[in-house]
């Protein structure tokens, strides 16, 4: 939870667009990745690519994407349309036997070891996701993936919050389905403080709290209700 909870915190806390992408870089970076790219529901795989709402991806990158036709042979796009499924972790060895090994090939060719993709939206019609790539040989997990998903569903809420184009989310409706002392909770937050000095400044323990945080997460949507559940256990 702890991993976790500081890039949720910073996140949004985040009062610029400068500062967010900063805090979303830091916060995959957290977690073993070095680059990210996010798109919120584009219209179709070519906007998806090349106009995504957040990334560190070069302009180089994105034209070279596009260039060489990946945005109609990408296997992860798949993910973003309107139906995700869960999020994974991948290496482009998994493709090497498949129809998809000349897509294995090309990642590989850029130096990219490991992956995380996740679906961020349901939306019929549009495509949702946040990749993060890493350049370095570790271990990966599912957890990766989903904190990957919970990284891009807070970071899109905050840009929408900040008016940053691309991120259509109506962060007040989202804020709407807390209660007071939910609302109380998350403005400590976002200024930085820890499930254990907020227990202290509301008064309250520390296992209230972080029921509170959970609930906090699971009604802004930036995890479900079994991801809020695995949370609130953890504590």
């Amino acid at each position: 939870m702890e991993r976790i909870a500081d890039p949720v915190m910073s996140i949004c806390a985040a009062e610029t667009e400068v500062e967010l992408r900063r805090v979303v870089q830091r916060s995959i970076e957290r977690f073993g990745f070095q680059s990210y790219n996010l798109s919120f529901r584009k219209k179709d795989r070519r906007e998806f690519m090349s106009e995504p709402t957040l990334t560190n991806w070069s302009g180089a990158d994105l034209a070279r994407y596009a260039d060489e036709g990946w945005v109609e042979k990408d296997p992860l796009l798949e993910m973003a349309v309107g139906r995700p499924g869960r999020p994974m972790v991948w290496t482009p060895a998994q493709w090497a036997s498949s129809v998809h090994s000349t897509y294995g090939e090309y990642i590989a060719s850029t130096g990219i070891i490991s992956g995380a993709t996740a679906a961020l939206d349901e939306r019929p019609g549009s495509l949702s996701a946040m990749t993060a790539l890493s350049f370095a040989d570790a271990s990966r997990s599912r957890s990766d993936a989903y904190a990957i998903q919970i990284i891009g569903q807070v970071a899109v809420t905050r840009a929408a919050v900040l008016g940053i184009p691309g991120a259509d989310v109506i962060g007040a409706s989202y804020l709407n389905r807390l209660s007071s002392r939910q609302m109380e909770i998350l403005g400590w937050i976002a200024q930085g403080k820890s499930n254990a000095d907020i227990a202290i400044i509301v008064g309250s323990s520390k296992r209230t709290v972080d029921y509170h945080v959970s609930e906090i997460l699971r009604k802004l949507e930036v995890a479900s209700k079994a991801q809020a559940a695995a949370i609130y256990s953890s504590q």
